[in-house]
């Protein structure tokens, strides 16, 4: 039986003016009540011939509307993992960019709102696993500050 590799480019956006983080807020998505209407982070699915940091950049511009550089992205968290439903390969790379005092935020289909919130809202959010345990381990080694 054949493993797909599914790879994924998150990206925690910090505003420099003020150090606040942007997080989407899912549009409704019935079919995946884990996302559905839930905060979430801009990025997504690597396509077949990019680099993760390509993917990133894509990924934040099609669903922020953030243009970004992949000389802006610091890696910051990197996992992989088998799921146990579907015989996939999962491996995750989350970014920190640091935008410009106040871009302009256009949102996709795939989300319906947006925040600038800080450190403690971000480590407080009600979010699907595993992004608490990834924001709580950016907090202690200081990249969400």
């Amino acid at each position: 039986m054949a493993i797909d590799r599914i790879r994924i480019a998150k990206v925690l956006i910090r505003r420099r003016s003020d150090g606040r983080y942007l997080m989407l807020r899912g549009s409704v998505w019935p079919e995946r009540p884990d996302r559905s209407q839930k905060p979430d982070l801009p990025g997504g699915m690597v396509d077949p011939g990019e680099s993760y940091e390509q993917g990133a950049v894509r990924e934040v511009l099609e669903e922020a509307g953030v243009e970004i550089t992949a000389e802006q992205l610091t890696l910051v968290y990197a996992d992989s993992y088998l799921r146990e439903d579907v015989p996939e390969s999962v491996n995750r790379l989350v970014y920190l960019a640091e935008v410009a005092d106040d871009p302009a935020v256009t949102l996709s289909w795939e989300h319906e709102d947006y925040e600038w919130i800080s450190q403690e809202e971000v480590l407080a959010l009600d979010i699907r696993a595993p992004y608490p345990e990834i924001f709580q381990y950016l907090a202690r080694i200081e990249y969400l500050v």
